[in-house]
């Protein structure tokens, strides 16, 4: 990893840069004590993550993050400053990835970099890494911002309804949780619910977000853009379905949380790459849904990354909590859920179910599995919830996604 530490004071920058390189020896970390001089340091070397301070003479970190976004963008941007306010947060939201407030616990930061290292050596396509590093930008779901405004207008608003709202929206519902798990808020726990993110981040942010999120999908055609609202509508399907599943299997409210926000965010990977591939990721879909070809497969043959390690490596470099991310990692895997715990078995079987619950499926994932006993158990669950779900549950028709 190759390291940009940001910042005017020129003490601090020095302290930062010597931790780490005393901590991760193999790590090349590079100082600039300006934003120009960033600028001037990113186009001659190939730097993995960027560390910046938010206050500096001439160019503030949030300008300089934007330019860093539209220039580098597969660079991991990170926020590590002592001006911790909401308008700052605001203004830094866009371009940045993730908020640390100083002083910092620099072991965080380290942690938060190991994080997104391990996530990106997964994925070998220089587009799809720019195109993860683009994702800030990517549209909300169409009315979304009408909506807000008009339920923050009424005087009975509050934020059940308002996160009701946003629940539509995963990609808004990622940045919420993105903020609010940001270090500005300096909760002792992860945040793992959408309306206790609401809660927290207030309604001046909410609409700031919103509005971000506001625009057009850049190049997509109409039936691109059909595809995306299939997307919204199947993932919040799944959501709902999960959360039904996770009522009755497990304990405990955040647990609850952590599988409602996982499946709601299951296929953001999807929508980064109809973003930027629109024609090439249509085609994925349509061949996908011709064959009866899982689109995981396509997408790797094709594009080197599957849709389940985009989003996973997105929401880690949003600072999402890491019990969502590995939901949204493992969605696809039956092998892996088998191993892991129950919130991951409920959303993959929430997401085959609203696939069309494909028995046959299951019987070749546990060939090959080669039926062990974790792999049994796991199918006799998924067997089961199936039928559960027919007998109790007025189960919306299946949304087939192309698994």
């Amino acid at each position: 990893m190759k390291i940009l530490l940001v910042d005017d004071e020129e003490r601090a920058v020095r302290g930062v840069s010597r931790w780490i390189a005393g901590e991760i020896g193999q790590w090349e970390v590079v100082t600039a004590a300006s934003g120009a001089d960033a600028l001037r340091l990113l186009e001659s070397g190939d730097f993995n993550v960027i560390v910046s301070e938010m206050r500096m003479t001439g160019m503030d970190g949030a300008e300089l993050l934007s330019l860093v976004e539209q220039r580098h963008p597969d660079v991991f941007r990170v926020v590590l400053s002592g001006q911790a306010d909401r308008d700052t947060v605001l203004s830094a939201v866009q371009p940045m990835h993730q908020f640390l407030s100083k002083p910092c616990d620099l072991n965080v930061l380290i942690e938060v970099i190991k994080r997104a290292e391990t996530f990106q050596a997964t994925i070998a396509s220089a587009a799809v890494l720019d195109a993860i590093g683009q994702a800030n930008g990517l549209p909300s779901v169409p009315g979304i911002v009408s909506e807000i405004n008009e339920a923050l207008a009424s005087e009975n608003w509050n934020t059940q309804s308002i996160a009701n709202i946003i629940k539509k929206d995963p990609l808004l519902s990622a940045r919420i949780l993105q903020v609010a798990n940001s270090a500005i808020f300096a909760l002792p726990h992860p945040v793992l619910d959408v309306v206790q993110g609401v809660s927290l981040v207030g309604a001046e942010v909410i609409q700031g977000l919103a509005m971000s999120q506001a625009i057009q999908l850049r190049n997509v055609k109409d039936s691109a853009l059909l595809s995306t609202n299939a997307l919204f509508d199947h993932s919040f399907q799944v959501a709902v379905l999960a959360k039904t599943f996770s009522r009755r299997v497990l304990q405990g409210d955040d647990t609850c949380a952590s599988v409602f926000s996982g499946a709601l965010l299951h296929d953001i990977g999807k929508l980064i790459l109809l973003d930027a591939f629109p024609d090439q990721y249509s085609r994925l879909l349509s061949i996908a849904a011709a064959e009866n070809r899982p689109l995981w497969e396509l997408e790797f043959d094709q594009l080197g990354a599957t849709h389940q390690g985009v989003g996973a490596y997105l929401l880690a470099l949003w600072g999402v909590p890491a019990a969502i991310v590995e939901i949204v990692a493992s969605h696809h895997s039956f092998e892996v859920c088998s191993r892991r715990n129950l919130p991951c078995q409920v959303v993959y079987a929430a997401n085959w179910l609203c696939n069309g619950g494909d028995e046959a499926l299951i019987e070749r994932e546990l060939e090959s599995a080669n039926h062990t006993e974790q792999a049994d158990l796991f199918a006799k669950h998924l067997l089961s919830w199936k039928s559960d779900a027919l007998e109790h549950a007025d189960m919306a028709s299946p949304t087939r996604n192309n698994r």
